[in-house]
């Protein structure tokens, strides 16, 4: 049997799905506003694939994020892929 992840599986996921659900908007309408696949942004926000900061930066510009809530998700991201840097700002 194959288990199912949840988007509560990545830091990343459960933020980007928090800020959705916020703005009462889902998967498919980031899909759409993006104008990528429905399977691609569901993969995002599971783990499946790892963002890339540019989509990073295409979602917040979408969900219309302050530069506070753009650096979290890119956080979010890092933490999630293994990375062990500091990306606070100085």
């Amino acid at each position: 049997m194959v288990s199912r992840r949840s988007h509560n599986d990545t830091e990343f996921g459960a933020s980007v799905s928090k800020l959705l659900t916020e703005a009462g908007r889902t998967q498919v309408d980031l899909a759409n506003e993006t104008k990528t696949s429905i399977p691609y942004v569901n993969q995002m926000l599971t783990g499946r694939k790892s963002p890339s900061p540019e989509w990073i930066n295409i979602v917040a510009k979408t969900l219309d994020l302050q530069e506070r809530q753009r650096l979290k998700l890119h956080r979010a991201a890092a933490r999630d892929a293994g990375y062990e840097i500091d990306l606070t700002k100085e």
